[in-house]
């Protein structure tokens, strides 16, 4: 075989093998692409379900003849007493430990100061 019947073959090759990768990451990126708009739509739908939730809770009087909704209502409302329960023992504990401190701080002795030497 010539050099360059060889070269010619081996271009051939590189050719085939750089078409196959080149076409394999175009693939790739508009999967990548699909899988991101898909997420993208994903989080839509939860954002619209979130929203439809916070209307029927606001509306919980209107919805209340159902009793799946009721019990859920009822789950949310006990979560919120809860929520704001934890969020007054925050503001004790922290109201304590200001008390602490500040009384630590009172309880502390001064300290001595020298007596200063008299002139004579």
């Amino acid at each position: 075989m010539e050099t360059k019947e060889m070269m010619e073959k081996v271009k051939g090759e590189v050719s085939g093998v750089l078409s196959k990768v080149f076409s394999k990451a175009e693939v790739l990126a508009k999967v990548s692409k699909l899988k991101l708009e898909i997420a993208h739509k994903n989080s839509k739908i939860s954002s619209i379900y979130k929203e439809i939730g916070e209307y029927i809770y606001n509306k919980k009087k209107e919805y209340s003849k159902d009793s799946y909704i009721a019990d859920i209502v009822k789950e949310i409302d006990e979560l919120k007493d809860k929520i704001t329960l934890a969020r007054a023992s925050i503001k004790e504990l922290k109201l304590s430990e200001k008390e602490k401190f500040k009384a630590k701080e009172t309880a502390e002795p001064e300290r001595k100061k020298k007596p200063e030497k008299e002139d004579k």
